[in-house]
């Protein structure tokens, strides 16, 4: 329980920070650019925090990881109540996206490494994050309408809370060095492959969710408010999703991951076009629901397939996967706005989508031994 509570304020905090942030940016008077270009920015910290958690866990146990987390969320959103300079929202960024990393890493190897089955506990620390995101961006976007500052504030001390679960935390001992733990030698393990398909896609479809998709809510005549409540509800779709993948087990994971991928790039597609805030919902939803599938089934491939020893390794080469794809279609977006928001988003969806649905599929399923 204290894993999922802890997990539950995080994300409050989180979901605060992802409505409250790229909204502050723009009414700064920046330009829509670099609010994308300083999301973007953290999404790649965030991969480069990834790339060494592997490492860090055969030093510390993932449970400090996790407690980590908590305190540079804190940090992250804090630094901004007292400044709205272009070096404190580069230092928050940086800052948010190495405790992003710290989070999802830390508490999927803490799932794996333990004795519940992994796709249920998986959904249900999904859920229980996304009613925290249920909660954050509405309220976010409540406290926004009058006071950025307060928003930071409120984000920042419901992560100083989200620490004292954490520390409640069984601790299991770092990982063992075993051989054979290189990422280019995970990658020739077909449950890994799968799982990197498949948090690519999710990757993606959070990176807009937390950009480009409020401003093009924004651009579209929504409020502040309004927009909080249409993304609270795109990420309660994705926890509902995750438990339609608890039965999806054994040499299903790949196809599940390939069919849903689909339907994740069709539903992403819609999201950049000022269309009616109904039609931007269900688009929302549908896409929700199909990325909550593939992001529990990329663990449960990895848990399946991967010996205990390297699991470490192996959830933190598919959060690489996940995090340059959150960078990526920001910051994508950015690159083809010359285009216009719609058609950007929709070239950066199907470059970075639509491998998990063609590329995912049963070949050479093994499972772990």
């Amino acid at each position: 329980m204290a894993q999922y509570a802890g997990a539950l304020f995080f994300s409050v905090s989180l979901g605060i920070t992802l409505v409250a942030y790229p909204l502050f940016v723009v009414g700064e008077g920046r330009s829509k650019t670099v609010a994308g270009v300083l999301i973007g920015l953290s999404a790649a910290v965030q991969v480069l925090t990834r790339w060494q958690l592997g490492a860090l866990m055969r030093v510390v146990s993932n449970a400090n990881v996790i407690s980590a987390a908590a305190a540079l969320k804190c940090a992250a959103v804090g630094l901004l109540v007292f400044s709205p300079t272009m070096a404190a929202l580069v230092v928050s960024a940086a800052l948010q996206g190495m405790a992003r990393a710290f989070f999802w890493t830390g508490n999927q190897v803490q799932i794996v490494r333990s004795s519940r089955p992994t796709p249920k506990a998986i959904a249900t620390l999904n859920m229980t994050a996304t009613v925290g995101m249920l909660i954050g961006p509405a309220l976010g976007g409540f406290i926004a309408e009058r006071s950025f500052g307060a928003a930071f504030a409120v984000a920042s001390a419901v992560a100083l809370a989200s620490i004292v679960p954490t520390l409640m935390l069984h601790r299991p001992p770092p990982f063992a060095r075993v051989g054979g733990h290189g990422y280019r030698d995970l990658l020739g393990n077909r449950g890994v492959q799968v799982g990197v398909w498949a948090s690519i896609a999710v990757g993606a479809w959070r990176g807009l969710l937390g950009s480009y998709v409020p401003i093009g809510l924004d651009a579209a005549g929504s409020s502040e408010f309004l927009i909080g409540v249409v993304v609270a509800v795109a990420n309660g779709a994705a926890a509902i999703g995750g438990y339609a993948a608890v039965p999806i087990v054994g040499p299903r994971v790949a196809p599940g991951v390939a069919r849903w991928g689909a339907v994740t790039l069709v539903a992403t597609a819609f999201v950049g076009f000022e269309l009616h805030i109904a039609l931007m919902t269900a688009a929302l939803v549908v896409g929700g629901v199909a990325t909550g599938l593939i992001q529990v089934l990329a663990i449960t491939a990895i848990s399946e397939t991967v010996q205990a020893e390297l699991t470490g390794d192996a959830v933190t080469l598919v959060g690489v996967a996940r995090g340059l794809t959150l960078s990526g279609a920001p910051l994508g977006v950015a690159a083809l706005l010359v285009l216009g928001l719609g058609p950007a988003v929709l070239v950066a969806t199907t470059v970075l989508i639509a491998p998990a649905a063609v590329f995912s599929d049963s070949r050479a399923w093994r499972p772990r031994r």
